[in-house]
């Protein structure tokens, strides 16, 4: 039997909040006779607090499938000396253990590590040479570059040096590259000059059957939330409270809808920053169609999103439109897409997925004018023209992302 470890800080099983991308490629490989170690930091990103403070933490998903959880520093803020503390915490715990796991789960032929950071890396390719495995780079945020292109850091910041030199170091030692970008190739392979030979994109996975056996499990929402969604025109988004993720243009084009007087509500479920700021703007304007709540479970994202007519995403860092010129990474895109609702997307490139797949439209990035005509454009289409965009969505969704589709592919990129 293969075996597979795949380091991943950020990820975990959806109970517990984390980036899902891992366990659904365990579940798939497990279920096709692979071995799977998934090794994940105890310390969840998204809710600032432990999954376990056990040094480490065992789960069993299947016979062939493992999360191992170890125990690193805590922070309180997605900045700042502590998270980079976590992140060196990560891999030198990885990097203790390795040998109990390896004695106890069985020696790697792949090692894949996982960015966000690329830390993650330097444990992966220490464990492969030790134990003589196939090392592949997984990549789906482009760190340092998209820190100079938005603006936070200066080329020449020691974090930038850092992790520019950790990247190549790694890329050029993979024996194998994986992106989730769209036009991830055109960064790595054009800027970076890493062969096209060994770099392939392997998008975000879809369980689309976990999916829709979530769909009607509105009890995981909040009361309050299960109240507003009924018999109405919802548009609903998902994820983080960022000005970037547009949360502000949303409200905007509500207060516009609100004032034409069409009956259209929007819900936000999820956290970050701008969750005052957002309450704020709301009671400012007196919007009565607007719900700001708090984190919900993943696997109640379904429900939400089933019983939207519209799902809002938005991505560019205002003035610095070069940041996402290779494309994005965004599980939740996929989400909305195979809801079947229609996705409005702010963003600047056209050829992005939601455009492609005819699944939904995009509409300029701030441009809340343009949301609010498309809401309303939506809202004025008979039902069945406003399924038809939930139907292709699904359809891309089967064709280009479900898990299945895409663990071939891993499977061709970790052993071809």
């Amino acid at each position: 039997m293969r075996i597979i470890w795949i380091i991943d800080h950020y990820s975990s099983e959806p109970k517990y909040g984390g980036i899902s991308r891992q366990y659904d490629f365990a579940l798939e490989l497990g279920r096709r006779g692979y071995h799977v170690v998934v090794i994940a930091s105890g310390f969840c990103h998204f809710t600032h607090s432990y999954i376990s403070e056990k040094p480490v933490k065992v789960s069993r998903l299947s016979k062939h499938v493992h999360y191992i959880y170890l125990k690193t520093s805590s922070y309180e803020a997605n900045d700042g000396i502590d998270r980079a503390r976590n992140m060196l915490d990560f891999m030198n715990k990885v990097l203790k253990y390795e040998n109990i796991i390896a004695r106890k789960y069985g020696r790697p032929d792949v090692v894949t590590g996982c960015s966000v950071h690329p830390l993650a890396w330097v444990a992966a390719y220490k464990t492969a040479k030790k134990y003589g495995a196939r090392f592949v780079a997984e990549v789906r945020d482009f760190w340092p570059r998209i820190w100079v292109a938005s603006g936070d850091k200066k080329s020449f910041d020691p974090m930038v040096l850092f992790f520019g030199m950790v990247q190549k170091w790694a890329f050029h030692r993979a024996d194998r590259i994986i992106y989730s970008m769209f036009h991830g190739e055109k960064y790595i392979c054009g800027e970076l000059g890493i062969p096209k030979s060994k770099t392939y994109l392997i998008g975000q996975p879809m369980d689309c059957p976990r999916f829709d056996r979530n769909r009607e499990k509105t009890d995981l929402l909040p009361r309050e939330m299960q109240e507003f969604l009924k018999d109405s025109f919802v548009c609903s988004f998902t994820g983080y409270y960022m000005a970037y993720e547009g949360v502000y243009v949303m409200l905007e084009a509500l207060k516009i809808l609100e004032e034409k007087g069409l009956p259209v509500k929007m819900v936000f479920a999820g956290s970050g920053q701008e969750k005052e700021g957002m309450e704020r703007y709301i009671r400012e304007n007196h919007l009565q169609n607007a719900l700001v709540c708090g984190r919900i479970p993943k696997e109640a994202v379904p429900a939400l999103l089933s019983h939207s007519r519209i799902c809002m995403a938005h991505l560019e860092v205002e003035g610095r439109k070069e940041v996402y010129k290779y494309g994005v990474s965004k599980n939740k895109v996929n989400e909305y897409l195979y809801s079947g609702a229609c996705t409005l997307y702010g963003f600047l490139y056209q050829d992005d997925e939601v455009a492609v797949s005819g699944g939904g439209m995009m509409f300029e990035p701030y441009n809340t004018a343009e949301l609010a005509d498309k809401i309303e454009y939506v809202y004025r289409l008979p039902e069945e023209e406003q399924r038809q965009f939930g139907l292709k969505g699904r359809m891309y969704i089967r064709k280009t992302h479900s898990v299945e589709v895409l663990t071939d592919r891993m499977i061709e990129v970790l052993f071809g």
